[in-house]
């Protein structure tokens, strides 16, 4: 201990890994980390994975197949033990790594189950149906809703779903007109944002809603944006309704209704099965719901 002390020794992690086959580091694959619902998972995740002795390796990803694909094979050659993955979509060129490289991964926000990979999300389709009915109740029958990217099943499709089947448990017909898409960024990527929620409403004001379900609180936002623009209220004229529940919907100016989900929770649940899978070897449940739940501000009001 002396010559530790005298020598300022610092042990090789790397020297370490060779002998027992283990790097205790994780990799994280992020579209991206500037929203505050990503830098909550990355804080849940990394919280538990210190707590368990691990370090992580974070990259992002820009929900980019070819540059997820490249993040997959610069985490193995950095032989971390696992990956917790971010995900937007299942392609093929994912499914040939998979099957071409044994690397224990955990994803999140999507179920990519029936691929064999274990995963973390929200009940996105009763968090919709949810929702939605919260608008009805409040007797609005001209709902609106900005879908996200309808490729991205979790958060485009299964949120598009419960908003459908909330308008069909009530009789209340799904107008065609009244759904906008606001997948799509101004790079062209498939990740909501102010700006595409912005457009959306300007397309949906046309048709005249009094009320608008948002498959993000970004989407929401923008579309808010929209309506003061051009004179409108928010509820008084068009009531809004959000997703995640992000920072920026509490604010004084903003007071968005939304559904809420606990992305610290996420990160940590995620990477304690990822962990769990790596110490103990058993397999750990195909799919995990985290729970949510409707944070009921100022943009909603009865008709």
């Amino acid at each position: 201990m002396q010559a530790i002390a005298e020598l300022r020794y610092v042990p090789n992690t790397h020297a370490r890994g060779l002998q027992t086959r283990q790097s205790r580091c994780l990799g994280i694959m992020l579209p991206e980390i500037g929203s505050s619902g990503a830098a909550k998972f990355l804080e849940g995740a990394e919280s538990c994975a210190r707590q368990a002795g691990y370090t992580l390796l974070l990259m992002t990803t820009a929900a980019d197949t070819a540059r997820e694909v490249e993040c997959f094979s610069t985490m193995r050659q950095q032989q971390v033990d696992g990956v917790l993955w971010v995900a937007a979509t299942f392609t093929d060129a994912h499914q040939e790594w998979q099957q071409h490289h044994a690397l224990p991964t955990v994803v999140l926000a999507q179920d990519f189950s029936p691929h064999g990979l274990p995963s973390v999300l929200v009940d996105n389709y009763h968090a919709a149906f949810d929702a939605a009915t919260y608008l009805l109740d409040h007797g609005h029958r001209r709902v609106a809703m900005i879908t996200g990217d309808l490729n991205d099943r979790a958060v485009g499709l299964d949120r598009f779903r419960g908003f459908q089947d909330a308008l069909a448990a009530r009789g209340v017909p799904l107008d065609p007109h009244l759904v906008e898409s606001g997948g799509a960024s101004a790079q062209g990527r498939g990740v909501a944002s102010y700006e595409s929620g912005f457009q959306a409403m300007t397309r949906l004001l046309r048709q005249g809603p009094t009320a608008v379900l948002a498959a993000s609180d970004n989407l929401a936002i923008g579309a808010m944006q929209c309506l003061l623009e051009r004179g409108l209220r928010v509820p008084q004229d068009v009531s809004v309704m959000g997703f995640d529940d992000l920072d920026i919907a509490a604010h004084p100016t903003v007071r968005l209704t939304t559904v809420a989900f606990d992305f610290h929770q996420l990160g940590m649940l995620a990477a304690r099965t990822l962990i769990d899978q790596l110490t103990e070897g058993a397999a750990p449940p195909p799919v995990q719901l985290s729970p949510y739940r409707l944070a009921l501000r100022d943009t909603v009001r009865t008709l």
